[in-house]
């Protein structure tokens, strides 16, 4: 296997006192389901939550839940009214949680994305697109569907290593196991499914990559230094746009009341930036005084912006 944290698990958890906060993307389920994922230190505080509120940063909030039942399960709330018209699959939301609330907060883009046909108003994560993908069928040379060729692409979608510009990878091996083992060995043979990725790859549906084998066999990609390297087959669903034009980020509790903002992790490595000593100084302080385990060490590609005071005069 290759080694990947869930994409779609809370991420970026960070305890406190007085709050919590944490990360997460929308997936198909949670917009069908009414589902809000929780990590494992929310249960607790949000038997006393009263009120969910969504901030998109250019409106005022939207009441997604006005009261919550006291029984809760241990991996989401149940009962969010997404706003389906803007939140779709891939959307990234931020959650703080204190005594009384549950504020979910997303941040808009400067202007809209277009990715394989949807349009994204708020910070989104590829990983989650590509996964969330439906299947779209493949044309041969000929014109006709080739439902191998589809298929491959499919597996590779839906079971592959997840870059964060959305590409899917699978070594040949798994790629063939999984297309067999799944529809069974009688119909496709390792021939013919070799026979398909390399036509996908002549017409350059599919291309090769280069990952690394660690001494235990697990995967690594990018290749890491002194591994053996090993190929992948990368499927590539999407193009992301090129954004040449800075992202905000907006949140908006409230036009005219003061309020605490906890300490929280913001992406910079899209414009160009680098967390400054400072910031990483203060983010090892804060998870070190948290108490939280894992490494101390600011994430790669944010910065850590200190609790501090919003709103009011």
């Amino acid at each position: 296997m290759i080694q990947q944290p869930d994409p779609g698990q809370p991420y970026d958890v960070v305890e406190t006192e007085s709050g919590l906060q944490w990360t997460f993307v929308i997936r198909q389920r949670h917009l069908d389901q009414g589902q809000c994922p929780l990590p494992a230190q929310a249960v607790r505080r949000m038997r006393t939550v009263k009120v969910v509120h969504l901030h998109d940063g250019r409106a005022f909030p939207t009441v997604l839940l006005a009261s919550l039942g006291k029984k809760l399960p241990k991996e989401h709330l149940r009962g969010v009214r997404w706003p389906q018209a803007q939140v779709i699959a891939g959307t990234r939301v931020t959650a703080t949680l204190d005594r009384s609330r549950l504020l979910l907060f997303l941040t808009p883009l400067e202007r809209p994305v277009f990715i394989a046909r949807r349009q994204f108003l708020y910070e989104y994560d590829p990983r989650i697109i590509a996964r969330e993908l439906p299947a779209t069928p493949t044309q041969d040379r000929v014109g006709t569907t080739s439902s191998l060729a589809v298929l491959v692409q499919e597996t590779i979608r839906k079971l592959g290593y997840l870059d964060e510009e959305g590409h899917a990878l699978l070594p040949m091996e798994n790629l063939i196991g999984n297309v067999r083992g799944h529809h069974g060995s009688e119909r496709y043979s390792s021939g013919a499914v070799r026979a398909a990725v390399n036509g996908l790859i002549s017409s350059k549906r599919l291309t090769w990559r280069t990952g690394s084998c660690a001494a235990d066999g697990i995967l690594n990609y990018p290749a890491r230094p002194g591994q053996r390297t090993i190929r992948l087959v990368c499927y590539t669903p999407f193009v992301l746009p090129n954004l040449k034009k800075e992202q905000r980020v907006v949140h908006l509790p409230s036009a005219s009341s003061q309020h605490g903002v906890a300490g929280h992790l913001m992406r910079i490595d899209h414009l160009g930036k680098q967390a400054s000593d400072a910031a990483q100084a203060a983010y090892t302080e804060a998870h070190r005084s948290a108490g939280l385990a894992g490494t101390h060490k600011l994430p790669k590609g944010h910065t850590y912006v200190r609790p501090h005071k919003r709103g009011g005069r």
